[in-house]
């Protein structure tokens, strides 16, 4: 492994952290939809919403995705109903158009620790397939964000490899 890699391996996310921009935006289980996505309008940055309970204890994730989903769900419901072809699709198209909380659409939490690697934060990405994760400390609670794409970019221009980024044979600047 040389030294440039070892940047992905060794560095704890506290200090990758550091060079990253995006904030975790935190909401409790039982704010509505509109207070959520106001959050996320709020901070465009964030893909990955932290869903805490009273005690402030990360207890769920909400990705963008699944939110606009299911706002746009209850806003054109009839772009959807063309789709249901059985009970199962039936039941799932009601459970959203039921969603009015948080706790309605979370999905289960995951996240890292600020003495992780920065290796084994795209790894819990990648394995949970979000684009972002919540840093929480040691009693659960989110201290931080970090997004896929941002860490990537830090990644590449750390590691000299920004010329992955360009067309093939175009130069520095």
């Amino acid at each position: 492994m040389t030294s440039r890699e070892s940047i992905t391996s060794q560095t704890p996310i506290a200090d990758a952290d550091r060079l990253l921009t995006a904030e975790a935006v935190v909401v409790h289980r039982h704010d509505n939809l509109e207070i959520i996505a106001q959050r996320a309008v709020d901070n465009p940055i964030c893909r990955v919403l932290s869903v805490v309970d009273e005690e402030e204890h990360l207890v769920g994730l909400i990705p963008i995705r699944i939110l606009v989903n299911d706002i746009f769900l209850k806003i054109v419901p009839e772009e959807f109903l063309g789709e249901i072809a059985d009970l199962d699709a039936a039941l799932q198209y009601a459970s959203h158009i039921a969603a009015r909380t948080a706790s309605d659409i979370m999905i289960e939490p995951v996240s890292v620790r600020p003495t992780e690697t920065v290796r084994t934060a795209f790894e819990r990405m990648h394995h949970s397939r979000m684009n972002g994760l919540p840093i929480c400390d040691p009693d659960g609670r989110v201290i931080g964000y970090l997004d896929m794409l941002e860490l990537l970019l830090v990644w590449i221009r750390s590691t000299g490899r920004s010329t992955l980024l360009r067309p093939a044979g175009e130069g520095t600047t």
